[in-house]
Parts: structure tokens; C-alpha cells; sequence
């Protein structure tokens, strides 16, 4: 039996105490020390001093809520949105942009320096939004029952509580503005929200809004059942709003669910079309894409240069998606192909390719890892070039040896999570692909999030 006594906690609940910011975490939270005891507190920039009030203090770590600055970084500027800390929508709006975009970098350098170690390149700097506000086209509004109607909300930080907002500067301003209308219009048909304890027979639940750089949106609205009655009275006001296409979903699950399985398209086209790099895309309401379209476009132009496919190459698009990179690779390449497990999406892609009339792309949905297996076997090219998207877990068990059989030339690592790079880059690097390049890419400013890409090579 150990003889070491248990580490003693030296702060209390509702404790008051001068803490130093020493780095931040994956959310809004900075982490500071007091003494040797770490406290995660919202709202605080590395090199800060700040007055903290204790909210919990567990053994191994402590929570708290500012309440002053003492001393200052010079990175700290005044957020931009009013909501700030109350939604949980964004972490770093009291961060100035190139702060942000610095902290990015070093936290990629950081994690995947750890998992390669003498193998991993320099990180190159993140590369910016075009402005750091308005780049998300894609927005949700969850609605509560208010004393004058329905409320438009975000949840809060790390909780399903909703909070009532009035504005939201990370959205692109024409979605938010037809989310905003459509919940107006719903709120004349006086339905009420649905709340698992609060209003358990309500009938709505979210607005969702996706609108392209051309100008279509896609606007959905989140019942419990299948039809809401009356909304035929407001279908010309919400066309006339913006939306393109209208579609009523049915969720009856748990509250932590946005959409259910099935929607219907109740005016409008089936789907919304989008046009990045000189490509078409065509994206259907349930279908993921990318929620910043300018950043997406750099992401799309930095995987074609890697990749670099001639007329003499066979490129493999791995979690395709509904085409994003599949397609303008296809247009350089000799013949492309692209794997998604969802069949709505490799719909999508099908009608995409068609519009851009590419006669040199096919599509399988499915498993990764099994079709990989059928390469130079059947009716798909062993591929030369190989980009993979994957989800946030990472690649599938098997992917990684189907490649270490295939050896392309080069490969193209898109991710969303440094944790499941940590995993995969070791992997391929055992499978004999040396990384080149790191880049970070900021899809969502004022957040910890940050997307990049890993350029690999086939060892020598």
C-alpha cells in the first residue's frame, strides 16, 4: 500500500486569489497556476495576471471566473460581440487576430512535435481568414419559449443551456439575418418550442441556415414532427428573406441531436449550389461542407499545388465528402475517385461532377479501408496521389497499410483534430511516408479550433 499522502487542494469554492496565465487550453479556457495548482479560467490571455473568484476545486485542478486583470497582455483587445463568454460559440474574441493566429501554429507545433519528434518539419505560419469576422455561412438557432414568443439562441459554454442572442459577428451576415427572419415568421404561426421537461408537446426546435459566396441558402427548420401547420402562410416571406430552399426536419431525439434522419424539401431545389476555384458544388441540406467557403477555397488551391496530379495521374479522394477536393483534382488529373461512407453525400458529388461535366471521376460509398483494398484489382486505378478528409476521429483501422500496399507518390493529410494527427502521422510514417509540410488553416476565427494539412511524400 503507497505511503504517499494525497496532494492538498489549497484553494476553496468561492475563494478569491491572484492567479498567472501560463498557456491556453482547447475551449474558451486560459490555464493558470496558483502555486503549483492549475485553474482553468475563461476569458484570460497567456502572460496575464488576473483576480480569479474559485468556482471548484477538485484534486487535480480548479475552476474559476475572472474577476479583474491586473496586469495585461498586449495581445488583449475588446471583443467584438456582445455575447462573448455567455454563448459558447467563440473562445478568443478578447485575442487579437495575429495572436490567434500565432497560438494556432504553436499549438500544432507543439502536439505533432511531440508525436514525431526529429521527424516533424517546422509548422508553417497559420494561414488567416480574409477577415476574421462573417466567415461562417453556416448558422443554427435553437429556440426556447420567451414571454413575448420564440427566442433565438446558442448554447452556452459546454452546457445545453440556451442563451438569447441579438447578434453574432462570426456568422456571415445575410445567413444570420435569414435565420434571425425565419424565426420571426415561425414565431407568427404560434407554435411553441420544444423543451424535453420545460414544454415536452412543443413542436420546434432549431432554425438552421447554409448560404453560399453565389448567393443560395438552404434554410431548414427542426420540428418534432414531420409538418408544421400553417407554414404555407409564410413560405413567400421566407423565400423572399433569402432562402433558396426550404426544408422541414424531424427530430424526435435527445436534446444534444440538431437533425434528425429524414427532412423533406418543401420548396425550392433539392440542393444549393456553390462555386469555389472555378468548380461547381452542389450541396444538399443534410450533407457536411465546409462552413467557411473563402477558407475552404485556400484549403482546396494548397492541395492541388502539393498534390501537383498531371495527365498521367490516378488521384484517390479518401472521405470525400460531396467532392471539395475530388473535383478540381479530376480536372488536372487522368482520372480520380472518391470514397464516402454517406450516400447523400456521393450523391452530391455525382451531380457535381455532372455539372461540371468531368467524365474522368467515379464515386464509392462504403468503407475506406475495403475499397482501398480493390485498387489496381478491378475497376480502380491504383492511385499515384492520395488526399484523405477524414472525420475527427481520424483515419479508419487499415487505411494506413492499404497504403503502406499502395505506395503513392504523395499524399495529402486534411484534418480537423491535432489529437487524431498525433496518431496518424506516426503510422504513416512507419508505412514509409515522410512528412514535408505542416500547415494550419483558420476555418473558425476567435476559436481554438484550427484545421490543416499534412503534405507527405513516399520515402526515397
Amino acid at each position: 500500500m503507497s505511503s504517499r499522502r494525497p496532494r492538498e487542494v489549497p484553494v476553496e469554492r468561492d475563494d478569491e486569489v491572484l492567479v498567472d496565465v501560463v498557456g491556453l487550453g482547447d475551449g474558451p479556457d486560459g490555464l493558470t497556476k496558483f502555486g503549483d495548482y492549475v485553474i482553468f479560467v475563461p476569458g484570460v490571455l497567456p502572460g496575464e495576471q488576473a483576480r480569479v473568484r474559485v468556482s471548484s476545486a477538485a484534486r487535480k485542478f480548479g475552476r474559476g471566473d475572472v474577476l479583474g486583470i491586473e496586469q495585461e497582455s498586449q495581445d488583449r483587445v475588446d471583443p467584438e460581440c456582445m455575447h462573448f463568454l455567455t454563448c459558447g460559440g467563440c473562445h478568443w474574441l478578447h485575442q487579437s487576430y495575429p495572436a490567434q493566429l500565432r497560438h494556432k501554429q504553436e499549438r500544432l507545433q507543439r502536439s505533432l512535435g511531440f508525436a514525431l519528434g526529429e521527424r516533424c518539419p517546422e509548422v508553417a505560419p497559420t494561414v488567416p481568414a480574409p477577415f476574421p469576422f462573417g466567415q461562417r455561412h453556416k448558422v443554427a438557432l435553437h429556440l426556447r419559449n420567451g414571454e413575448r414568443g420564440l427566442e433565438a439562441c446558442f448554447h452556452r459554454a459546454r452546457s445545453p443551456e440556451l442563451v438569447r442572442i441579438h447578434e453574432c459577428p462570426a456568422s456571415e451576415p445575410r445567413a444570420f439575418a435569414l435565420a434571425q427572419a425565419a424565426v420571426q415568421q415561425l414565431d407568427g404561426l404560434r407554435h411553441r418550442a420544444w423543451h424535453p421537461f420545460l414544454d415536452p408537446h412543443g413542436l420546434l426546435r432549431s432554425v438552421l441556415v447554409r448560404r453560399t459566396t453565389i448567393g443560395e441558402s438552404v434554410l431548414v427548420l427542426v420540428a418534432r414532427r414531420p409538418q408544421i401547420p400553417g407554414l404555407e402562410r409564410v413560405m413567400d416571406a421566407l423565400h423572399a428573406a433569402g432562402a433558396t430552399t426550404i426544408v422541414v426536419n424531424h427530430n424526435d431525439g435527445d436534446l444534444a441531436r440538431l437533425l434528425g434522419p429524414h427532412g423533406e424539401v418543401v420548396s425550392g431545389p433539392p440542393r444549393i449550389a456553390e462555386r469555389l476555384c472555378g468548380t461547381t458544388y452542389l450541396i444538399s441540406p443534410n450533407t457536411f461542407f465546409q462552413t467557411s467557403p473563402p477558407m475552404a477555397e485556400k484549403l482546396v488551391q494548397h492541395v492541388v499545388d502539393w498534390l501537383g496530379p498531371t495527365t498521367r495521374d490516378d488521384v484517390g479522394d479518401l472521405y470525400c465528402g460531396g467532392g471539395l477536393l475530388t473535383l478540381p483534382l479530376a480536372a488536372r488529373a487522368r482520372s480520380a475517385f472518391g470514397i464516402e461512407q454517406n450516400g447523400a453525400a456521393i450523391a452530391d458529388a455525382v451531380a457535381a461532377s455532372e455539372a461540371n461535366l468531368l467524365r474522368n471521376v467515379s464515386w464509392r460509398t462504403g468503407s475506406v479501408a475495403r475499397w482501398l483494398g480493390a485498387c489496381g484489382q478491378g475497376d480502380l486505378p491504383r492511385p499515384q496521389l492520395v488526399v484523405m478528409d477524414p472525420p475527427r476521429d481520424g483515419l479508419e483501422a487499415g487505411v494506413v497499410e492499404r497504403l503502406r500496399a499502395l505506395q503513392p507518390r504523395r499524399l495529402a493529410y486534411v484534418s480537423c483534430e491535432p489529437k487524431a494527427l498525433q496518431r496518424d502521422l506516426p503510422a504513416l510514417a512507419e508505412a514509409g511516408f515522410v512528412v514535408r509540410s505542416l500547415v494550419p488553416f483558420d476555418m473558425f476565427p476567435g476559436t481554438a479550433l484550427v484545421e490543416s494539412l499534412a503534405c507527405l511524400e513516399r520515402a526515397r
